[in-house]
């Protein structure tokens, strides 16, 4: 009953951002507008929230995540949290790498080798194509990147 809910409300989250994005520009003289990307978004919400409410009307209710599930998902939420409060003044880099190292470290179970080297290349890589490639700013720290 409760995953049922659980996906009627992704259904209808989707579909307020939907009706809510053609507020702004969907697409100018220049490509697509600042409405472009929260429709797409909720198309997916929606549609992701009907496939599982489909799905869940033909399969047995799941169990709910045992305790040690709960744990790694406050631990995400955590992260996340942290990220959005330290960021503007470590910038960037110096906040989502070392999160993410200790992410991987507690929620996935990886050697310290491989989360050092999966942060690295994922903070590079999201940093490159945000500043590079979509010309967005990021926030800066007090080293300049």
């Amino acid at each position: 009953m409760a995953e049922t809910v659980l996906n009627l409300i992704w259904i209808a989250l989707g579909l307020a951002i939907v009706a809510v994005a053609p507020r702004y520009t969907m697409l100018g003289a220049s490509g697509p507008g600042g409405g472009f990307i929260p429709f797409a978004a909720g198309l997916v919400v929606a549609g992701c929230g009907l496939a599982l409410f489909l799905r869940s009307a033909r399969q047995p209710p799941s169990i709910w995540p045992v305790r040690g599930v709960w744990m790694r998902m406050g631990m995400i939420v955590g992260g996340l949290a942290a990220i959005t409060l330290i960021m503007p003044h470590l910038g960037f880099i110096l906040t989502v790498m070392p999160i993410m190292i200790v992410l991987m470290q507690a929620v996935e179970r990886q050697s310290w080798w491989t989360a050092l080297l999966t942060s690295t290349i994922a903070t590079f890589g999201v940093y490159f194509l945000f500043t590079r490639l979509l010309a967005t700013a990021l926030p800066r720290g007090p080293l300049g990147f």
